[in-house]
């Protein structure tokens, strides 16, 4: 099928996914010029005030990375920068909501175009070397050697992406109308183009990497080596491998949240057909995904350690929002379909442990903000735990 002749609408399925709308056309720069006008007439992107400008931060490194760049400090890299990855895996994300995953061996090129004239700016991503995954929203491209996208947010909730070069794959979104997996890919030709869904305001999908945990290895005028601990390549990608097939034939839920956390937090420690599970991937003390057949939403649980005084237990369990407290009151876990919601639970659980909220409060404002972020709004609460 032509890219021209091409239209794909899909519902996302999962709490807090926007409508996940993708529209592949033939474009050329004259379609892509009308896309950015369009967006220009809409607003402005929200921005850092310091800097307009799309950036792109590292956020997370399990290995060695090389950074060819001029100027610039860690976490962020400069326009122009080239990232190598000499073992392990990488990930970065760029604040108009493309991230880059990138495994031993590839490298890639990252490229600004500052905002001008009323137009919002773009980001490039090229690939230097075998492969490179990108992901804008919901979208997930694969580069080859040679090929490039260029990422802009058009307008709020919206991006643009624009293939150059050689031609990418594209893997049509992940979900499909019904909520099953999509696992066929299509060619994403050079001048092709695909606006995705994303969220509404300019802003980094993930935390920045924690350089406490990082070591300088090497460093030069022009180029940075930047490591942290890391499993041998060869082990990271069985343990990978295992997990895929332990949930090649789980239910749509739970295949879809095992993916999201195999994403952020790579391999789990354990796999066996009935769950995965992750220990002390902080800020958590145990994450595990369950295969449940029934279909049900709490497929995601997730642990801390937080010891609740006695006469606290009655009220969170009045608040009633999928928290289970262990025997010896020492550890607090929440059980959702997702890590956002999983991290409202347990910051309301602290207010109503120290008595800021009512139970009754908590989960009225609970159900309010998951209403709020299914309508693709998102809030402190969803982003990370507020206590330690």
């Amino acid at each position: 099928m032509e890219a021209s002749k091409y239209h794909d609408r899909a519902a996302m399925g999962s709490r807090g996914d926007p409508v996940y709308s993708a529209v592949m056309w033939n474009s050329g720069l004259g379609v892509l010029a009308l896309l950015v006008t369009l967006g220009a007439a809409k607003g402005d992107i929200p921005s850092a005030p310091d800097d307009p400008a799309p950036r792109l931060q590292l956020t997370r490194l399990s290995g060695r990375i090389e950074v060819e760049r001029s100027g610039g400090s860690l976490p962020y890299l400069p326009s122009g920068s080239i990232v190598r990855v000499h073992a392990g895996r990488a990930a970065f994300d760029c604040d108009c909501h493309a991230s880059v995953l990138a495994d031993e061996g590839d490298a890639f090129e990252f490229t600004v175009v500052r905002p001008e004239d009323g137009r919002p700016g773009s980001v490039r991503l090229a690939a230097l070397e075998r492969s490179l995954e990108v992901r804008v929203g919901d979208h997930k491209f694969l580069l080859g050697k040679g090929s490039a996208l260029t990422v802009t947010a058009a307008w709020p909730g919206e991006a643009v992406v624009r293939g150059e070069g050689r031609s990418a794959r594209h893997a049509a979104g992940s979900l499909a109308p019904d909520g099953s997996i999509l696992t066929a890919s299509r060619r994403l030709a050079p001048g092709d183009a695909v606006r995705a869904a994303v969220p509404q305001a300019k802003a980094f999908p993930d935390e920045a990497l924690d350089l406490s945990r990082a070591k300088i290895a090497g460093s030069g005028e022009r180029s940075l080596v930047v490591e942290t601990a890391a499993p041998a390549s060869e082990s990271w990608l069985a343990r990978e491998a295992e997990a895929l097939r332990a949930i090649a034939d789980w239910p749509v839920i739970s295949q879809r949240a095992a993916e999201v956390i195999l994403e952020k937090y790579g391999p789990p420690d354990l796999a066996i057909p009935e769950r995965l599970s992750w220990y002390g991937n902080a800020p958590w003390k145990l994450t595990t995904v369950h295969r449940d057949p029934f279909g049900r939403i709490d497929v995601l649980e997730q642990t801390i350690a937080y010891e609740v005084p006695q006469d606290k237990a009655p009220s969170l369990a009045k608040f009633d929002v999928g928290l289970r407290l262990s025997r010896d009151r020492r550890e607090l876990s929440a059980a959702s379909e997702a890590e956002e919601t999983n991290f409202l639970a347990l910051n309301l659980a602290d207010e109503v442990v120290r008595e800021r909220r009512t139970p009754e409060e908590a989960r009225a404002f609970y159900l309010k903000t998951v209403l709020q972020w299914n309508a693709g709004k998102s809030s402190p609460y969803l982003k990370g735990l507020r206590f330690r």
